[in-house]
């Protein structure tokens, strides 16, 4: 199991906040390097002799990624509520019985109860593979925005004596923590609720709608934001899903519309409450053109800057780019994990280190893989941690 004290001043070190041995690695599989898995042997290709083996390096010598916390508290977001249904109240939401299709394949309904008629949301799951594939979404028509808005809202916020451990926590550790949450893009959450390609067509054809839907998403969640941060949750908050708006999808023009007052303005407010904040952005995609603007609104990290044909620019490029204002995650892609040999893996991982430099920079791979480990890609995540203790020590 990772030595939690000392990940932390390796991820801190990254922020310019202090020292560090080495510079934070990041696990190539979906396997946290605070588990322990001999004692846990998930079941299923989890519990596999190989990725056991790559499972215990990982505990050995990677490091969480934050926001990691050592207390729990109570969330205050949730993922069917949230994604899908615009934060409905649980008391509106039924869940029906799965559906089974194949020996692997079920499907899973939720449908929200709004006051103007039922809206549904299913997907399907396949047994082995750590994903699944929307079916239906809540929004299909301009009736349905009416059905979601119709539902009443009301923040009901837990007693705020559940974050006292928390507060003595963060008292406690000082600067010596990535405990923190993450919020979920206002962009994602369009697209949670409706296709893609229909958002997209809404926004040149239904702007209203979508505005309507925005305003709610920033008004709910600047209420929730407000109240953990005046729990003293923090000081990592890890939003997720602004790639839907990355190029070419959407230009200038979109992102002054539909992430500067929204996703821009939740990060104010944390900025603004938590000196020592950071902010930390999940954005896959084209980001060159992306970059200045993060540093606009005040992002302090991203992940995970990929290269041509996946992204759009170098790793050098990109730290050129930012200089010292923010630290970079990246930028081993998955592809090269599944297709490349162990000498390109090690070849890859010193060029980012290199390019990225060691004192703004974060190891990490584009994502892990959704099912069973081929023979390739495990020897290739041994290679990527040995890599990455080879050539990132300080």
């Amino acid at each position: 199991m990772a030595d939690v004290a000392q990940s932390t001043r390796r991820v801190l070190a990254a922020y310019g906040l202090g020292t560090a041995d080495r510079i934070p690695i990041g696990s190539p599989i979906s396997w946290s390097p605070t588990g322990d898995i001999d004692a846990d042997r998930p079941d299923g290709w989890r519990g596999r002799p190989e990725f056991v083996e790559v499972a215990r390096l990982v505990q050995e010598h990677c490091d969480p990624t934050p926001p990691f916390n050592t207390v729990q508290w109570p969330g205050v977001f949730g993922g069917v509520q949230y994604w899908r249904f615009l934060l409905a109240p649980a008391r509106f939401r039924e869940e029906l019985p799965a559906e089974q299709f194949s020996p692997s394949r079920t499907r899973h309904t939720t449908v929200l109860h709004t006051p103007k008629g039922d809206l549904f949301w299913s997907f399907d799951k396949d047994a082995g593979i750590e994903t699944q594939w929307d079916r239906v979404k809540p929004i299909q028509s301009p009736e349905d925005v009416e059905k979601m808005l119709s539902v009443p809202y009301r923040f009901d916020p837990p007693d705020p004596s559940e974050y006292d451990e928390l507060r003595q926590h963060r008292t406690a550790a000082g600067r010596e923590t990535l405990g923190g949450t993450g919020i979920t893009s206002m962009v994602a959450m369009l697209v949670g609720m409706m296709p893609y390609q229909q958002m997209l067509e809404w926004i040149a054809l239904e702007p209203g709608l979508l505005r309507m839907l925005a305003d709610a998403w920033l008004d709910r969640v600047r209420e929730k934001v407000a109240f953990l941060l005046d729990q003293g949750v923090g000081p990592v908050w890890h939003f997720n899903g602004i790639e839907r708006a990355c190029p070419p999808m959407m230009g200038p023009r979109q992102w002054d519309e539909l992430i500067v007052p929204y996703d821009g303005e939740i990060m104010r407010l944390i900025k603004e409450h938590d000196p020592e904040a950071i902010i930390h952005v999940h954005c896959h995609g084209k980001v060159g053109r992306l970059l200045p603007l993060f540093l606009e609104m005040g992002v302090d990290s991203t992940d995970p800057v990929e290269p041509p044909p996946q992204g759009d620019i170098e790793f050098a490029d990109a730290r050129r780019l930012v200089g010292d204002r923010m630290t970079l995650y990246g930028n081993i892609q998955f592809a090269d994990m599944e297709m490349c040999e162990p000498d390109d893996i090690e070849a890859k991982v010193r060029r980012a280190i290199e390019d990225g430099g060691k004192e703004r920079t974060v190891l990490d791979v584009s994502a892990p893989p959704h099912e069973q480990h081929t023979e390739r890609f495990t020897a290739n995540a041994v290679r990527y941690i040995e890599a990455g203790l080879k050539y990132g020590a300080r």
